[in-house]
């Protein structure tokens, strides 16, 4: 199963972390190090999640950015960090947000992390989990919460290994059955697992298999069905393609809209 899994039912989960003073701290592999942000990453944090399979495009990237950190942009020198490597790529991130309206009871949110798919190997994930934990703590946060979805079940299971504990199970039993049975995981013995048939959304099977036919492997894609869309967005090769989907008569279809670029001059800096 992919690290990002998009033809599972999506469903959105709450972890929380009790005790931020609690973390073990650990050091990046040879050639990695962290920066802060500073005014002018926006593209370059757009351009990680672009290559982690989380947007499609960076004006996609570029608006998500305004529209969530605008309200604290001034405090994301010391809130939002990133790994980078010897050549000066940022290559990960992720952001203790302040929360300006309690969550819970919980005024901190660990937000927007993400690693480009090239660098899922470098053992990076677990020495960030560490470090955002530990910077919460510097912030003064004692305890935070994150929502995680059925699609990135591997981050959730990190966490999990990592000290976070479930929270609020009930209100979205059917995202902690998906991944009690994908992960069987020893901090869900309370959750009955599903029959792997039922974990799936119908759609994004058919789409992807459609787009596995024409792409290959070597593609990201998203569906935006919500509202009455019917939009895939792929990216292959650092072109966006955009196509309507289709179930009619029992025939399910794609139909492609228009073609573009994913990025701008970003794509090429380090290739």
């Amino acid at each position: 199963m992919n690290t990002i899994e998009k033809t599972l039912e999506y469903h959105e989960l709450l972890m929380v972390y009790e005790d931020t003073s609690k973390f073990k701290d650990g050091t990046l592999p040879e050639g990695f190090y962290y920066e802060f942000y500073q005014p002018g990453d926006e593209e370059e944090w757009s351009w990680i999640h672009i290559k982690s399979g989380e947007f499609m495009s960076m004006e996609e990237g570029i608006k998500t950015f305004h529209d969530f950190y605008d309200s604290f942009i001034e405090e994301l020198p010391r809130r939002l960090f990133f790994v980078v490597n010897s050549k000066g790529e940022k290559v990960a991130t992720a952001t203790i947000s302040r929360l300006e309206e309690p969550e819970f009871g919980y005024n901190a949110a660990v937000d927007w992390f993400a690693i480009k798919k090239e660098y899922q190997g470098f053992k990076l994930s677990k020495l960030m989990i560490k470090k955002f934990i530990k910077l919460a703590h510097e912030l003064g946060h004692h305890k935070i919460i994150l929502h995680i979805q059925t699609h990135t079940w591997l981050a959730a299971k990190l966490y999990l290994d990592l000290g976070f504990e479930p929270f609020h199970v009930l209100d979205n039993l059917k995202g902690w059955q998906i991944l009690k049975t994908i992960t069987d995981h020893p901090k869900l013995p309370y959750i009955n697992g599903i029959n792997e048939k039922d974990m799936y959304f119908d759609v994004a099977l058919k789409v992807k298999a459609i787009l596995d036919q024409r792409f290959g492997n070597e593609y990201e894609y998203s569906i935006w069905y919500k509202n009455g869309r019917q939009d895939v967005e792929v990216d292959y090769k650092d072109t966006l393609y955009k196509f309507k989907y289709y179930n009619e008569n029992n025939h399910f279809r794609l139909e492609e809209d228009q073609k573009g670029k994913v990025g701008n001059n970003y794509a090429k800096m380090f290739k």
